[in-house]
């Protein structure tokens, strides 16, 4: 779920109840009544129909009948509350409109409930009606992410680059030419925004994740089809990890850095081409499945990338060396290494294994490229970020996880089905 000021990702229920409980007058005075709840985004809380779509991140702006006291505001007054516990916010009023902002963003598919109670007055002191307006957050209920506990890094790109549940926040100036659009669900300013040229974000400590032998990358990518050819992102290239498109949009492939038997380490790309082709009808030995999407959809790129959003999950499972990616929760490509020829050292991988540089900024995740800006592992102009003409991704990105586990299919499935439109 989305646990910064942001938007997880699914369509949820939204119910609304209005129930003032109280219009006495007080002292020959109008009682303080609600005219309006609704968000900062412009939804009308006193809406009579269901279904409309409140974002995590959402603001709430409470109209009244008078100006408020501001001395008033307090959690006895006027509060935001799920299941049974006040959930932290500021709350502040200009004349006749009170705003409550949460702490951090609102959880996934959660009853949310905000109360006015008779604390709160106007300020010729008349109390303010009871009432009560009651919603449900984006996201289907009880839509938690698998192996949360084992989440090393989450990245919403809800206007802000906080990773929500890790330790690797980038620096403001690893930010560059990053901007903010809208969303798989339609919301505005809560996916990053990749140019094609200038964007890259650089992330903290990437070799930290390859420390736990298993791995899995799940992201959501929107691929611009005016750019042929993109890194999505990259650690160290080679050295590290990377996500590519293909410049003819017939592939995707996922590499990563392995360590190996004797102390060396060596990289090997899980590619998936869409052909269908596996060990037992023509493709590579170590092919165990693969989908095939040609004769139908016209090939990978057609099928699942170009101007359209995807989502993207690669695993690595070291007990049993298989990397696997799966596209809109489906399990598209398997390849095992213990199939590889008998005497590749790649039967002996024990698991994922940084092997690039540490010092200088060397060791960050790029974002938008195949791997960061300073003490590069590849030295080739293709591979320098300052290069405008480079493969640097175009197109939007969104909710990228990084778990220290290889997630399972059904895992990733859930995943999937509790981050969809």
């Amino acid at each position: 779920m989305k646990t910064s000021k942001t938007i997880l990702s699914v369509l949820f229920g939204f119910i609304i109840m209005s129930s003032p409980i109280s219009c006495t007058k007080d002292n020959g005075q109008e009682p303080l009544k609600v005219v309006s709840v609704a968000t900062d985004q412009g939804l009308d809380l006193n809406a009579p129909s269901p279904g409309q779509n409140v974002p995590l991140n959402s603001l709430f702006v409470i109209t009244f009948s008078k100006e408020i006291d501001p001395s008033t505001l307090n959690p006895a007054s006027i509060s935001l509350r799920a299941n049974d516990t006040d959930v932290p916010v500021t709350r502040s009023s200009i004349g006749s409109t009170v705003t409550l902002t949460p702490a951090g963003s609102l959880e996934t598919g959660t009853k949310y409930i905000v109360s006015v109670s008779p604390d709160l007055k106007a300020t010729d002191g008349s109390p303010a009606v009871t009432a009560t307006y009651e919603f449900t957050s984006f996201g289907r209920k009880n839509a938690i992410p698998p192996q949360l506990a084992q989440q090393l890094s989450y990245f919403s790109f809800s206007g802000n680059m906080t990773d929500a549940v890790g330790t690797h926040t980038p620096a403001a100036t690893d930010i560059r030419n990053l901007t903010y659009t809208t969303d798989r669900f339609g919301f505005t300013e809560l996916a990053g925004s990749f140019n094609g040229g200038t964007t890259i974000v650089e992330i903290p400590n990437g070799n930290q994740y390859m420390t736990n032998n298993s791995l899995t990358v799940s992201v959501w990518i929107y691929a611009d089809g005016t750019k042929n050819g993109q890194f999505v992102l990259g650690l160290a290239a080679w050295k590290g990890l990377y996500l590519e498109l293909s410049s003819d949009w017939a592939w995707i492939k996922f590499l990563n850095n392995y360590a190996q038997a004797g102390g060396g380490t060596s990289s090997d790309e899980n590619l998936f081409p869409g052909t269908g082709l596996t060990k037992d009808n023509g493709g590579w030995q170590g092919w165990t499945f693969q989908k095939d999407v040609l004769p139908h959809n016209g090939g990978v790129g057609t099928s699942y990338f170009k101007n359209k959003w995807a989502h993207v999950v690669c695993t690595y499972l070291a007990s049993n060396r298989t990397a696997t990616m799966y596209i809109n929760g489906e399990k598209v490509k398997q390849q095992d290494f213990d199939l590889w020829p008998a005497a590749d050292l790649k039967r002996t991988i024990s698991g994922v294994s940084y092997g690039g540089n540490m010092t200088g900024g060397g060791n960050k995740l790029a974002l938008g490229f195949i791997q960061g800006s300073q003490n590069r592992t590849a030295l080739e102009s293709w591979a320098d970020p300052s290069d405008l003409y480079s493969n640097h991704f175009k197109g939007a990105m969104d909710d990228l996880r990084i778990f220290s586990v290889a997630l399972t299919d059904l895992e990733v499935e859930a995943l999937y089905l509790a981050e969809k439109p």
